[in-house]
């Protein structure tokens, strides 16, 4: 049954439209008290990984049958909400009431899940060369690692100074390590990859055209060339090709140099350069200039 409506004075309660003094007012508040004094509701289990924090308007606790465990009594307007202990965190909602009739009233859809670890991806061990004009020690620029948490606040460096993107660095290699902590579940996360610093030296030439001797037929002007592409290597990987002419290209008569020059990433660069001979076939009307053929190609 619902508590009258009270309403203050000076020094008396209306209990019920009938004015009564305090003490006539707690008595009514006991009684109501005592209807329900058989009224609980039962034991609420927590999803798994969390537990149940209770409060309760009468703590009722009793020993268990022969002395045994404590009993807690859970009365209408006891409330138990979820928590999750660390590594975990509430998804949805889970808090209930224990109603006047002994059933438990709220939402419990709530569960504890746990919290990912830090996402952490080094990048791959590299080689950096020394550039053409260092001796002993080079620049080299880092790649963070890919992470979903703060680099500043939850990453941590080994050695400390690596933490910087731009770094000078000796002849060798060096290992650096990464640990990475989720603010919240405190999990961590670590990764390393290894920086090797060697000696410079240029692409080297895998393949290199010969020379290519083509030829002009009846009334044309100019004869399209194709040709192999040179190939290159190099100790930290090749960067860029350039190259003065591409396969397919008009040629007219004459002797026409080809230049390709490749560079790796610490600026040292190699040249393969071979010749398209272009020749005018002999005819009858016009005298015909053969041009001089050197099978050459060069390398530098």
């Amino acid at each position: 049954m619902p508590h009258p409506q009270l309403s203050n004075t000076r020094d008396q309660r209306v209990v019920g439209g009938v004015s009564g003094t305090v003490e006539e007012w707690r008595s009514a508040i006991l009684n109501d008290s005592v209807k329900l004094a058989d009224v609980a509701c039962p034991p609420l289990f927590p999803p798994r990984h969390g537990y149940l924090e209770c409060s309760r308007p009468i703590d009722e606790i009793s020993d268990g049958p022969n002395g045994g465990r404590l009993k807690i009594v859970n009365r209408p307007g006891s409330q138990c909400i979820l928590k999750c202990p660390t590594g975990y965190r509430l998804e949805g909602k889970f808090s209930k009431i224990c109603g006047t009739t002994g059933e438990w009233i709220g939402d419990e859809s709530g569960t504890c899940i746990r919290y990912p670890q830090p996402k952490l991806s080094c990048p791959s061990s590299v080689n950096v060369e020394l550039h053409p004009n260092d001796t002993d020690h080079t620049t080299v620029k880092l790649r963070r690692p890919k992470t979903d948490v703060s680099w500043e606040r939850d990453i941590v460096v080994e050695p400390y100074w690596a933490k910087k993107d731009v770094l000078q660095l000796p002849l060798g290699s060096i290992n650096i390590s990464y640990t990475a902590k989720h603010p919240v579940s405190k999990l961590t996360s670590s990764c390393t990859f290894d920086v090797h610093v060697i000696a410079g030296s240029p692409p080297t030439v895998d393949f290199c055209p010969d020379t290519q001797i083509y030829t002009i037929e009846g009334h044309h002007q100019s004869v399209k060339a194709t040709w192999e592409e040179p190939i290159f290597s190099d100790n930290v990987g090749v960067v860029t090709i350039t190259k003065s002419n591409s396969p397919g290209t008009d040629f007219g008569a004459g002797s026409h140099l080809i230049t390709y020059e490749a560079h790796d990433e610490a600026e040292w660069s190699s040249k393969c350069v071979f010749k398209i001979v272009v020749n005018v076939s002999k005819r009858t009307d016009v005298q015909h200039f053969q041009l001089p053929i050197l099978y050459n190609r060069f390398y530098f």
